[in-house]
């Protein structure tokens, strides 16, 4: 099969996963149009009452999305009341967010839980349901009106670049390998091979998904002893985790753009140009420690 040159790849990749917009001046001059927006686009409300129906409960989305206003009106001891949410990426990188929180001004009456979203990843468009749970206790007054809040914890500021250790950590836990918390969902490192298998460039990910992490940590993980190409490999796709995420972006070494690291490092295994493996491989290297 033949290779696409890694210009056209990167951009065309630029393109599809962040939503760039360019204007042609002398060549294509792209211009980052990144924006954040996760938000709660659908809440539903119901409850344990069969055979009365005396209690209700009430939930809306506030016009930012970014919370829902919550009223529990006339509980009783032993009122039981769910809300579902939908929450989406409405923006165009991908995002994460810490958690659900609830904002209850009167815990004597009222016990919330909800679902625990830690380390939730979202790419453009993808959704995750959750449901808040409130139970009403003895303190409840008689035919009162409560009020919560439930909100969005958000952690999505732009990234850094992470470590070849990060990764690695990342396709170890998802195979079960090691035990640990995942920063990275599966779902969302197998959408990263994936646009890098789709550059035909140096890396080929194909098979289940466990067969493409299994590939995926051994080229990551190369043997002590191993060739500067396994090395350079190495750190080149740690990289292109790094590019594929988002988390290069704004940031440079040497002058040197992420893009343009990952061309010439290409170029060079590409057309077997040895003697500058270790060049490209320390400029990878150096990129994913950038901080």
């Amino acid at each position: 099969m033949k290779k696409l040159p890694a210009t056209l790849i990167l951009t065309v990749i630029a393109l599809l996963t962040i939503g760039y917009s360019y204007a042609y001046k002398n060549g294509i001059n792209i211009k980052p149009n990144n924006n954040f927006d996760v938000a709660f686009t659908n809440v539903t409300t119901n409850d344990n009452e069969a055979q009365i129906d005396v209690a209700t409960t009430c939930a809306q989305i506030t016009p930012d999305g970014n919370a829902i206003n919550a009223y529990i009106t006339n509980a009783y001891p032993c009122y039981e009341a769910y809300i579902t949410y939908t929450i989406q990426n409405k923006g165009n990188k991908p995002a994460y967010f810490d958690s659900v929180t609830i904002t209850n001004p009167n815990p004597e009456a009222l016990k919330i839980t909800t679902t625990n979203h830690a380390y939730t990843w979202l790419q453009p468009g993808q959704t995750v349901q959750g449901t808040t749970t409130i139970h009403t206790l003895q303190e409840a007054r008689q035919g009162w009106q409560y009020k919560f809040q439930i909100s969005i914890g958000i952690s999505f500021k732009e990234g850094h670049p992470q470590t070849i250790g990060f990764w690695k950590h990342q396709f170890s836990v998802a195979l079960g390998q090691i035990k640990g918390k995942a920063q990275v969902d599966p779902d969302t490192l197998e959408a990263y091979l994936n646009q890098i298998d789709s550059s035909l460039a140096v890396f080929t990910f194909t098979g289940a998904r466990t067969e493409k992490f299994q590939t995926a940590l051994k080229i990551l993980n190369p043997p002590n002893r191993s060739s500067m190409e396994a090395k350079l490999k190495a750190q080149l796709l740690a990289l292109w985790l790094n590019y594929v995420s988002g988390w290069t972006n704004g940031y440079k070494i040497d002058g040197m753009t992420a893009e343009e690291i990952i061309e010439g490092s290409e170029d060079a295994l590409l057309n077997h140009q040895t003697t500058k493996y270790e060049y490209w491989k320390n400029l990878c290297d150096d990129f994913n420690n950038l901080k």
